[in-house]
Formats: structure tokens, sequence, C-alpha cells
């Protein structure tokens, strides 16, 4: 089950090894960082993108870091996934773990679809890492984990942290293109991502919401703002805004049909225009 952390810096979600995944295209600086900051041979930093077909991207690519003890790489790594959406934490029983969990990361960077056998995955991405591991069957999440004990993340509900439902299972390190990214998991995944910003505009909004069940509300709502082509968060905001002030569904309603089916006005003018209306 995800559940909301606090920082995983501060209080570990899990016991045993704290490792870090990194963008390092988030700091430019990353590597004399990360060179001043790593002090003793049980710290260790390692390319994901090495060994892979997409070694020759290494140098925008995610990195993996064995935190085993507080430390300057630590807070390095704390200070950036806080300030920016660079990377997720994970968990090991020991560092001895670490090498095998390199080598499934690896296998999780690249996925089939539908249309293509092999393609690319940023899958330590916070913001999208708790719609696809809420789209994961059961079998899929215990091979997504593989030796982790637990893995936590940044998005707009805060920290999150889903910890392994079988750690006692003995780990398989899975060949890269296990996972398939087909269109409806794509779909769910969208889905998914809607729920948790449902969830925060829930939160955020509550004072304006007196109803029995706000998310699904604003769920909603946010489903109504993407079929009309709002996908950026600041006009899924604005959507649910009217919402709140012309009623559920206005879009439904003529004078707010007609001007949304124009095709002379941009997204924003749309938003301006139903905003005055």
């Amino acid at each position: 089950m995800i559940q909301s952390i606090a920082s995983p810096f501060q209080t570990p979600g899990a016991a045993g090894a704290l490792c870090v995944i990194v963008d390092a295209s988030f700091d430019p600086d990353w590597q004399v960082h990360v060179d001043q900051a790593i002090s003793n041979g049980t710290e260790r930093c390692v390319a994901l993108f090495d060994n892979t077909p997409y070694a020759a991207l290494q140098t925008v690519g995610p990195f993996a870091l064995l935190c085993p003890q507080p430390g300057a790489l630590q807070a390095y790594a704390s200070s950036l996934l806080e300030q920016v959406d660079a990377g997720c934490v994970a968990y090991l029983n020991d560092e001895q773990s670490f090498d095998q969990a390199v080598e499934q990361w690896r296998s999780l960077l690249t996925v089939s679809t539908d249309d293509a056998p092999a393609r690319m995955m940023r899958f330590f991405e916070p913001r999208w890492l708790e719609p696809l591991l809420s789209s994961l069957d059961e079998t899929e999440l215990l091979r997504f984990m593989g030796p982790l004990t637990g893995i936590a993340w940044r998005n707009e509900l805060g920290w999150r942290h889903l910890a392994h439902p079988h750690p006692e299972l003995e780990p398989e390190v899975q060949a890269p293109g296990w996972l398939h990214l087909g269109c409806e998991r794509q779909a769910l995944m969208d889905q998914q991502r809607l729920k948790v910003l449902a969830e925060r505009f829930a939160h955020d909004y509550q004072a304006a919401l007196p109803m029995p069940e706000p998310e699904a509300f604003v769920y909603r709502q946010l489903q109504a703002a993407q079929q009309a082509g709002y996908v950026q968060l600041a006009e899924q905001e604005r959507w649910l805004r009217l919402s709140l002030s012309k009623g559920d569904e206005f879009w439904a309603r003529s004078a707010y049909t007609e001007w949304i089916a124009r095709e002379d006005l941009g997204l924003g003018d749309k938003l301006l225009g139903l905003e005055r209306l």
C-alpha cells in the first residue's frame, strides 16, 4: 500500500541501506558535487546507462547512489530531490544487494510498447512513479521491486512510500524490456495521475468542497479538463476553479460547450473566455 511519509532522509521508510536514483541533468555541477561528497569506500556512484543501449547519453542520465550512512552524499541527494523532480529513493536489506539492484534498475530502463519492442523509460521519474506502481499487477510489482525492501518518491502529495509486499522472496533480476507499457496501461497511468492531482486539489480547496466525496468531484473535473485539451497543472487548476464557481459539469451547458468547441481560439484564450462567461 502506498503511504505518505516524512522525508525518507529524516525518517527512513525501511531499515537497511539507502540508495538514491538521481537524474544528473538536473544539476550541471553534478559530478563536482558527487566527487566532493563521497568520503569513503562504502559510498558508491554508478551510472545506470552503462552497459545499456543508452550509454552515449550518460552525461545527462540517471546515477544510482549508495548512501549507507548519513553524510555529505546523502545530504546532497536530499537537497536536490527536495527542490526538483530529479529522482527517487530506494531501500535495500544491506549494501551487498546494491549491485543486484543496479541490474534490476537497468532492466527497467527499457520497456516494450504496442508500437515498439524496446523503448527507454524514465522509471525513476517521481511524478509518474505512483501512477506506474498503481498500474502493476501483483507479479509485475514483485518484479519491479526486485531486491528492494521499499521505494520512496516525492510528488504533489509530498513524500510517498511503498514497501515490498513480500520481502522474504528471493528476487530475480529481469531481462530488459520485461515490462510492457501498452496503450491500456498508459491510459490507466493517466487516470492514476489524475487521481493524485485530485487528492492534492481536494486538500487545497477543502474549504470550498463541503461534500461527502470531494476527491471524486475534483477527479471528475480534471477528467473533463483533460478531455478539453488541458494537460498542464496550472490549466487544470483553473478549470477546477471554474467548476467551483459555475457548478459541476458547467462544460455541458450550451454557452460553454460552444465556446470550448471554437476552433479560432487557443486553449488559453478559451479559458479566459470561460472565466468571463
